[in-house]
């Protein structure tokens, strides 16, 4: 394997390497650890502590729902030929899942009862955008931080 691209109407002006995550509770550290050198290294550090936690949460759920191997990169999209977002892949050989259910899953505030999909609750409120999709045998999930401040963000 030498890439995993969801398709988007933007170009990839870089990506980083294609990496291999232990099949294991490691994976969510190793990401994190991946995902913040990259980002050091296209000097998007800002990215970082949301990123992370992003990678945590993908890597985790793919450990805990998918099946080996699991792999995950980076993209850096652009508009314009000016970095426009950053985007985190991350895929395993699970069956993948239907957004609009764990969506759909969540409680409201305030409620204590456990539900399906709180780590990708997160997922949603820090990332501009996230989804699934199938390119088989893969299931891909990704999201989206925009590199430019966000409205109400910072």
């Amino acid at each position: 394997m030498t890439a995993l691209v969801v398709p988007d109407r933007r170009p990839c002006r870089a990506e980083s390497d294609l990496w291999r995550l232990p099949p294991d509770g490691r994976a969510a550290q190793a990401l994190r650890s991946r995902v913040s050198g990259q980002l050091g290294d296209w000097f998007l550090p800002e990215l970082g502590p949301d990123l992370t936690l992003i990678a945590s949460e993908l890597a985790g759920n793919a450990v805990r729902y998918g099946r080996p191997p699991f792999w995950a990169n980076l993209h850096m999209l652009t508009d314009a030929g000016r970095p426009e977002s950053v985007r985190l892949i991350v895929a395993d050989l699970g069956p993948g899942f239907d957004v609009a259910d764990v969506v759909g899953s969540w409680l409201p505030a305030g409620t204590t009862e456990s539900a399906r999909g709180r780590g990708l609750l997160l997922v949603d409120a820090l990332a501009d955008n996230w989804g699934t999709a199938v390119r088989a045998p893969f299931c891909l999930t990704w999201a989206d931080l925009a590199t430019l401040p966000r409205p109400g963000r910072g």
